[in-house]
Formats: C-alpha cells, sequence, structure tokens
C-alpha cells in the first residue's frame, strides 16, 4: 500500500510538473490530483524538490538496469554503444513528460548532484564509458580518442536532439537518429581502416542485432503487460518504434520471439572460464553463489521473470528450446556442486538431485506467482537470504 502511493504521488507530480512547471506546482496540488493528503506525502518527501529528484532517479535507476539487461548476449561493442544511444532518444519519445521535466528543470538545480540518486548517473555515465573504452581496446574506435570525449559526443548529441524536438515540438525515429548519430561519431572516432574495409558488412551487422534487440525489449514488456496470447506482432511492431513488415524481417512469428527473448535473457546464466564453480574450493559458498545467480537473473528483470513465470514454464515448447538449455547447464552445475560437496562431506548423501534443483525452480517460482497474481509485496534482501540459507540446509549434513 505504502509503494503504490509513493507511486501515485510521483506519477501525479511528474505530470503537473510537465504541465504547469516546477515552481507553479505545489505540493497541496500534488496532493488534490493524487489524493493522498498532504501530511502523507511529506511522511514519504522531505519537499517538493526531493519529489522532483526522485522522478530523475527513479528513470535513471530503471535506464541502468534496462541498459545492462539488453546488454546481455551482445558482445561487441559497437551494438552495444548503438544500442545506448537507441535507447536514451526512445526513452525520452516515450515519456514526454518526463523529458519536459528534464530539460526544463532538473539540469538548472545544483541540489540534485548533492542528493543520493547522482550515483545512478554515476553509474550511467561509468557504463557508457566502459564500452567506448572496450571499443578501443578491440580496435573499433581510435586509442588516442580520449574515450570520455566520444561518450559526450554520443549522449551530449542525443540529449539536445530530444531538448529540440521538445521546444520545438518536433518528433523523430529513435532507429533512424541513433543510426546518424553513431556514424557520425565512428567517422570522427573510429579505425579508419576498421571502417572503410568494412564499414558495410559492420554496420548491417551491427544494425541488425540492434533492431532484433529493440523488437525483443519491446516484445518483453508486451508479453509481461499484456500476456503472450494478448499480443500481437502489430502491438510489439508498435511498441518497438517499426512496422509490421520490418519485424518480419527479423522475426518469422510471435513464438519465435518469444523463445529469443527467453535465449537472450537466460544467457545470463552462463557460466565463463571466470565464474565456473572450482575456482571455489568451498562447495557450500559455491551452491550459494550459484543460488543467488538465479536470483539476480529473476529479480534483475521483472518483465522476462514475468515471461518466465507465467508463460514459458507453462508451455512445453519451451523445454526443447535453445533458451531451455541455458537453465539446463546453469543446474547442471548446481548439480556438480552438490556432489562434490557429497565427496567433502558437506552435503548428505543420495539427494535426488534432480528434486532438489527443482526444490529451487519451485520455490522462486511460487514466490513470484504470487508476487505478478496477487500483488504480494516482493521478496526483500533479508528474506531472499533466509531463503537461500534454507535451500541450503535442505542438504547440508547437520552437525
Amino acid at each position: 500500500m505504502v509503494n503504490k502511493k509513493k507511486k501515485g504521488i510521483l506519477r501525479t507530480a511528474e505530470y503537473l510538473f510537465s504541465k504547469k512547471g516546477f515552481s507553479q506546482t505545489t505540493v497541496a496540488n500534488i496532493a488534490k490530483e493524487s489524493g493522498v493528503h498532504e501530511a502523507s506525502i511529506y511522511a514519504y518527501f522531505k519537499n517538493k524538490k526531493n519529489i522532483l529528484f526522485a522522478i530523475y532517479g527513479k528513470y535513471l535507476q530503471k535506464a541502468l538496469l534496462t541498459l545492462k539487461g539488453h546488454f546481455q548476449g551482445m558482445k561487441e561493442p559497437g551494438p552495444k554503444l548503438r544500442k545506448a544511444i537507441w535507447h536514451y532518444l526512445a526513452d525520452i519519445k516515450n515519456n514526454p513528460n518526463y523529458a519536459r521535466i528534464l530539460m526544463m528543470t532538473q539540469r538548472e538545480n545544483y541540489d540534485f548532484y548533492a542528493s543520493e540518486y547522482t550515483l545512478y548517473m554515476k553509474n550511467y555515465s561509468d557504463l557508457i564509458l566502459q564500452i567506448i573504452i572496450n571499443g578501443q581496446k578491440e580496435g573499433l574506435f581510435r586509442s588516442d580518442a580520449n574515450p570520455r570525449l566520444i561518450k559526450n559526443m554520443c549522449m551530449g548529441t542525443s540529449v539536445f536532439t530530444s531538448y529540440h524536438c521538445i521546444a520545438c515540438d518536433h518528433t523523430y525515429d529513435p532507429d533512424d537518429m541513433s543510426d546518424r548519430i553513431y556514424q557520425l561519431v565512428l567517422n570522427a572516432t573510429g579505425v579508419q581502416t576498421h571502417f572503410i574495409e568494412n564499414s558495410s558488412k559492420s554496420n548491417r551487422k551491427e544494425k541488425t542485432e540492434l533492431r532484433r534487440s529493440q523488437i525483443i525489449e519491446a516484445a518483453s514488456r508486451i508479453f509481461a503487460d499484456k500476456g503472450y496470447s494478448s499480443a500481437t506482432i502489430s502491438k510489439i511492431a508498435k511498441q518497438a518504434n517499426l512496422g509490421n513488415a520490418t519485424l518480419y524481417e527479423y522475426f518469422e512469428h510471435k513464438e519465435t520471439i518469444l523463445f529469443d527473448t527467453a535465449q537472450t535473457y537466460l544467457q545470463e546464466l552462463h557460466l565463463d572460464e571466470n565464474n565456473n564453480s572450482k575456482s571455489i574450493q568451498d562447495s557450500e559458498k559455491t551452491l550459494r553463489r550459484l543460488i543467488w545467480r538465479w536470483i539476480w537473473m529473476l529479480y534483475r528483470h521483472e518483465h522476462f521473470a514475468r515471461i518466465l513465470v507465467l508463460e514459458l514454464f507453462r508451455n512445453i515448447k519451451f523445454y526443447t528450446s535453445s533458451g531451455y538449455k541455458f537453465i539446463t547447464d546453469f543446474f547442471e552445475e548446481i548439480s556438480k556442486t552438490v556432489r562434490q560437496g557429497q565427496l567433502d562431506g558437506v552435503f548428505i548423501k543420495n539427494v535426488p538431485l534432480l528434486t532438489y534443483t527443482h526444490m529451487i525452480t519451485g520455490t522462486f517460482d511460487q514466490y513470484l506467482l504470487s508476487q505478478f497474481l496477487l500483488d504480494t509485496p516482493p521478496l526483500g534482501l533479508a528474506e531472499l537470504h533466509n531463503t537461500v540459507d534454507t535451500l541450503i540446509d535442505v542438504i547440508k549434513v547437520k552437525k
């Protein structure tokens, strides 16, 4: 209830700030429009300025999580940078109230930069900067180019593209505009041999990867919000700012998108050599780390968690898809860890491994079903820790 009230306050304030302006909007206006008593608003926020900061912080946090999620499975820095530019432009276009607040109010408010929300801004900036640094290491960008300059060119152009459209009541196509900005930056800072010899091929590859990622992001929202059966190709195409015909160039039908969405997110479970459990000698610590990996995959990507729990686990075709292979490989790693723990005398003998992996999956499935269908609050960190401890106690030798 508390969370819903707070969200209602922020939603109302965002609307009023964008329409009336920050200085012309009072807390009393927000209270009247939201239906939340003015005194209750002050219980959540110290003053009107803190409401403004919370709106910006909410969008920054969401953008950061979304980008991190959709970078999973994207290996090359070029598509990642193009995706970051596209995401900013699409986010601004799809959230005009927030865009107006950002343009007219936020940048001039020095107090924001002393608030707790600046951490999201720093993390967002560092994420983009690291992509560019990786691009220099891989020979996409010139090594003598200042990576901060490249970042500022990309994001600064995106910001002022959105400002111009807000101020002049224009619109833009995020797909086309992200292509233009990225190509201009590449013209100036890209390694010339790479650009001249391979630009046509690499640009097609990057654009294909970007478009597929764009469609999957849009589809995940539609599948999560409307349900798979109610989703249509037209709705997905509209959410992705594409025509139906363009979408069909990348995906044959709706089910293909569903299973590709699963593969995109479930790749996060993949354990490379650096994450291999053999690097940790303590089998109990390894098992704990693996269970937490499953948890973070679910809780970082709520849209996908909804799809996984409400759609994919209940679709028999999913169990023969390439996406499900990531799950089987991951739980095989858990089984190996349990077997090693049995040899070490940490875990009890004769553990039914398949039943145990089903217990891990099923426990969180039940929590998420309650959260998604009954509006039960999500588990807090303390509850998650307790759940992990209990799942380990299931097979631990009692001393």
